[in-house]
């Protein structure tokens, strides 16, 4: 079985490398998550590190257990923070080993991975990820594990995903084809990656 933290780590540390390359102007630039902006996405990306499981839980229930709801407020209360500190949070946590409760390393894996391209679109920045990296990543977005909030579980069900560079595949029916960057966003429902696929 892959250990998946060391994956985690690495693109922890790209995407720190990518907000460093930001200018002030681009942390006020729109990501793909609605109605976040780079720095509150930067903040967000920062809560694992900064506040404990028993602390978020808390702050659930006060919420009325709605989860979006704390994330989006420690987002925007955090996101007027110096970008050189919010980038130190991931590279400083980069080897980190904290998953939330009810989640799995490969759903902290897919966070990232996502989120990282979430910013380095709309800023026009090449994000690297690895092929091994986004084929768990993919596994991950077509189970039937539960957790995963950047998909809806079934969505790819009734089809045949094809990757165009890289050996991964999964599913039967119609064939959608498209590299791993394509297939990847458009499990993790960002429009974007329609232009990356075909079928």
């Amino acid at each position: 079985m892959t250990d998946v933290f060391p994956l985690i780590a690495v693109q922890r540390r790209a995407v720190a490398d990518l907000l460093d390359s930001l200018s002030a102007e681009e942390w006020l630039t729109p990501t793909l998550c609605e109605g976040w902006r780079v720095q509150e996405l930067a903040a967000h990306l920062s809560m694992p590190f900064r506040v404990s499981n028993s602390r978020f839980l808390l702050k659930v229930l006060g919420a009325g257990g709605n989860i979006a709801r704390v994330m989006d407020s420690f987002a925007r209360e955090h996101a007027s923070e110096p970008p050189a500190a919010l980038a130190g949070y991931l590279r400083d946590n980069a080897e980190s080993r904290f998953v939330a409760p009810t989640y799995t390393p490969v759903a902290s894996l897919t966070e990232i991975v996502v989120h990282g391209f979430d910013i380095s679109l709309p800023t026009k920045r090449h994000l690297e990820v690895p092929e091994e990296t986004s084929t768990l990543v993919l596994d991950y977005l077509v189970s039937k594990k539960p957790g995963s909030v950047f998909t809806k579980r079934g969505l790819a069900d009734g089809l045949r995903l094809v990757s165009t560079d890289s050996s991964w595949s999964w599913g039967e029916g119609p064939e959608v084809r498209g590299t791993n960057f394509g297939l990847l966003e458009v499990l993790a429902r960002r429009p974007l990656g329609l232009e990356h696929v075909s079928g």
